[in-house]
């Protein structure tokens, strides 16, 4: 033992004294906006924020922000409720498609998906969730779930009501005494908890204000505030409490709002949120007083708590974020570091400069611009950097619908925007923009089919040239006018491919080993696939691919992606699966064709690949294997298509959406960046590429500690490496030949049991057995 641990020395090391900005190997990481707060809850040293499309915490001690997700348990993503059970120090977090997590203060995560389970054919909706006793109350569109909060389970639903045993909404529940408050579409209904409350019978309604004809839903919001319960009236109808003796909804005199976006108790009187007007208190004696915004200042406030353990509001701000207000001290916003909005078009993840862009921009399937102007954000060191309006015109130009990226060798980037032609960015207030007009530029306009007075310039895509070269498709649709063009950045000039027919209305492109230029006819209007030689201009069109189980040729499908293979095959996918041609040197002679993908092994076998599936997207990991993005989720296949390696949808990962907008691999880190109709996110996936001369393999982690469940990632080796790993004794307990330039491993001996305690050799080589390399990796088992 002795030994083992003179061994262990110089790997252990301070506990977290080595920083992890991309998720383990196996493993997912979050990236979706934090600045648009909506619910707030006050959990003792934290407040929980639920934001549009993530969840984070604010550590009150510290200072500090951080974003939870599926690496801290919990179940799923997209908060629609939030509320803290003092008594059991946890906190209910409701999510919009009605899973449940009990977040304890201790980390632990406790998952209820009774409500999700269960076959609910009206609408679902989740408003809002208080907690009473060892209860908590789901205010839904289908009426009150009540969650026992000791044994993790719904113990009630009082479901049909209203009037007559109609079904309502039910927007707010209070509890006061022994008595239930709900704010509901019929009104506000009251009922004994004593009484049978599944029988309609055992609740009042009251309408303290009449019912708009419109049939307006007024009642929105209530709150219990020492004795009584408190409601809001939306549309200007001003707030009511409830008063016991009198058995009536009597009106409080407050400031105006036209909808109270939240009323919560506090120790410190009633909390009123009032969207644009800002957040009120009323105090013991009754008098409102403004904390936070005002009528007109262009405060979105969505919510608000008071902290009785640093005494702070804290005021969600759907436009600024969280802010947190002391007396006698400036207010603190904060904000957990991510993309500015959920918007993620396209994805560019660069190797060489370590950064990843989202392109927020593009345009419909029927290739209407989306109108955007929320630019781009970049993730590099572990951090995003929003690039958008915000800045200055003179620093970012702000173009409509970026939609896609492209660099070049020497890092510059280029930006397709689907309105404003082409924009070279180097960095704020260092770019050059490219249009109809602009000197020596052949980019041409149209006149966008639901708008005839908004004239855009349409770029759909660019892609580098192995010369410094950018391509750039032009989609303006005048017949007889080409719309392929090389931009030179050091010359600054322009060159066009002659016109070919469908050449005004191009979609995709790609460029082959071969240096040969394929573009894809927009899917409105046009259809197939050309082959351009750059240096001849000659041209071939593919519009049809074979099918090996008939023999027979069909027609290729309307296409969204193209992507040159690390083997050399130009791969597309399409409305209904996907394509390949597997050697373009034939291309243009037309002795090469494409093919249909048929699954060898596994799910789908003898079918083509996802051929049922709209696949939207292709990217290419450092083994040659296929990520596909598509309206089911993402799929990785083998590098020829003959297997379904992993399948990834909302059911068994964090993915937020199953719509998968693009797909792109860092090759560098083996990080596989997803864009969801919902926001982004990336999966560590086990292949990289080794750039250059490899290094002996890096093991991480290391040292292995004994609650580690993921995958030990072994990397920086020879692309395709042979790799073996064995005890200190010369046994061998694994052996592999790696994904491109890395491994990964389970930690599991040839019989699937944990390896013990100890230090692990990992000896490596190249293909060929040659450049050898032994490294170190200490495990501990419990």
């Amino acid at each position: 033992m002795l030994v083992v641990l003179l061994l262990l020395a110089p790997l252990l090391g301070p506990r977290g004294a080595r920083a992890q900005n991309t998720a383990g190997y196996g493993d997912w990481q979050l990236h979706l906006p934090t600045n648009r707060p909506l619910h707030l809850a006050d959990a003792g040293n934290r407040v929980y924020v639920g934001t549009e499309n993530a969840f984070y915490f604010i550590d009150k001690t510290l200072n500090t922000t951080q974003t939870l997700s599926s690496r801290d348990g919990l179940s799923d993503v997209g908060v629609a409720a939030l509320v803290y059970d003092s008594v059991g120090h946890q906190t209910v977090v409701v999510y919009r498609n009605n899973n449940v997590d009990l977040l304890g203060d201790n980390g632990q995560v406790r998952n209820l998906p009774d409500i999700l389970r269960k076959s609910i054919q009206s609408d679902r909706t989740i408003y809002q969730a208080v907690v009473s006793g060892r209860r908590a109350y789901l205010s839904a569109a289908f009426g009150v779930v009540v969650l026992n909060l000791d044994r993790v389970e719904v113990s009630d639903t009082y479901s049909a009501i209203g009037p007559a045993g109609t079904a309502v909404r039910v927007y707010a529940t209070a509890v006061a005494h022994d008595t239930l408050f709900a704010a509901t579409s019929a009104g506000l209904q009251v009922a004994r908890m004593a009484d049978n409350l599944l029988d309609y019978r055992s609740w009042a309604v009251y309408q303290p204000v009449p019912v708009v004809a419109s049939g307006y839903e007024a009642y929105r919001q209530l709150a219990t505030q020492g004795p009584h319960v408190y409601a809001t009236v939306d549309n200007g109808g001003g707030i009511y409490v409830f008063r016991g003796a009198a058995n009536a909804w009597q009106p409080v005199a407050a400031p105006y709002t036209n909808r109270a976006r939240q009323l919560r108790s506090s120790l410190r009187g009633l909390l009123l949120a009032g969207d644009a007007y800002g957040v009120y208190r009323r105090d013991a004696a009754g008098t409102f007083q403004l904390l936070a915004g005002s009528a007109g200042s262009g405060d979105y406030v969505t919510d608000a708590v008071y902290s009785a353990r640093d005494g702070s509001y804290y005021v969600a701000n759907y436009l600024a974020g969280v802010q947190r207000l002391r007396a006698g001290q400036a207010p603190e916003t904060f904000a957990a570091n991510g993309p500015a909005t959920g918007s993620a078009y396209s994805l560019l993840s660069d190797a060489h400069t370590g950064i990843t862009d989202v392109f927020t921009g593009g345009y419909t399937d029927r290739y209407l611009p989306f109108f955007r102007r929320e630019g781009f954000y970049e993730y590099t060191v572990g951090q995003w950097i929003n690039i958008n309006g915000a800045l200055p015109a003179v620093m970012y130009p702000n173009p409509f619908d970026v939609a896609r990226g492209a660099r070049t060798a020497d890092g510059t980037l280029y930006v397709a925007s689907y309105g404003n032609g082409l924009l070279e960015w180097k960095g704020p207030g260092q770019f050059r923009t490219f249009t109809e007009g602009t000197s020596g530029s052949p980019l041409r306009r149209t006149i966008a089919a639901n708008d005839p007075s908004y004239i855009s310039v349409r770029v759909t895509d660019l892609v580098p040239d192995a010369t410094g070269g950018v391509w750039v498709a032009n989609q303006h649709r005048q017949v007889g006018v080409s719309g392929l063009f090389r931009f030179d950045p050091a010359a600054a000039t322009w060159s066009a491919i002659p016109y070919f027919n469908g050449s005004q209305n191009l979609d995709r492109l790609a460029i082959d080993n071969l240096g040969q230029v394929w573009a894809s006819e927009a899917r409105q209007g046009g259809d197939g696939l050309w082959v351009v030689d750059p240096n001849t201009s000659a041209t071939r069109k593919f519009s049809l691919a074979t099918d090996p189980a008939t023999g027979s040729d069909v027609i290729l499908p309307a296409i969204y992606d193209v992507v040159n293979d690390r083997a050399g095959a130009v791969w597309v996918t399409t409305a209904a699966g996907v394509a390949v041609l597997d050697d373009p040197s034939g291309a243009l002679a037309g002795t090469s064709t494409f093919r249909l993908p048929v699954v060898q092994r596994g799910e789908g076998s003898r079918f083509p690949v996802l051929y049922s599936e709209v696949v939207k997207s292709v990217a290419v990991d450092g083994a040659n294997r296929k990520w596909f993005g598509t309206d089911n989720g993402l799929w990785l296949f083998s590098a020829d298509g003959s297997e379904a390696l992993l399948h990834f949808t909302t059911a068994n990962s964090p993915l937020p959406s199953n719509r998968i907008n693009d797909v792109a691999v860092n090759d560098k880190t083996g990080e596989v960046w997803v864009a969801t109709d919902s926001g982004v996110l990336a999966y560590r996936g086990g292949a990289t590429v080794t750039e250059g001369k490899p290094s002996c393999a890096q093991v991480f982690p290391n040292p292995v500690r004994p609650d580690f469940a993921g995958l030990v990632g072994i990397g920086g080796l020879a692309n395709n490496a042979l790799v073996k790993i064995t005890d200190v004794a010369g046994h061998l307990v694994y052996a592999t030949t790696a994904t491109g330039g890395t491994v990964t491993w389970n930690l599991t001996d040839p019989d699937g049991r944990r390896v013990r305690s100890g230090v692990y050799l990992v000896l490596t080589s190249d293909a060929n057995g040659q450049n050898g390399c032994v490294s170190k990796v200490a495990v501990l088992s419990k």
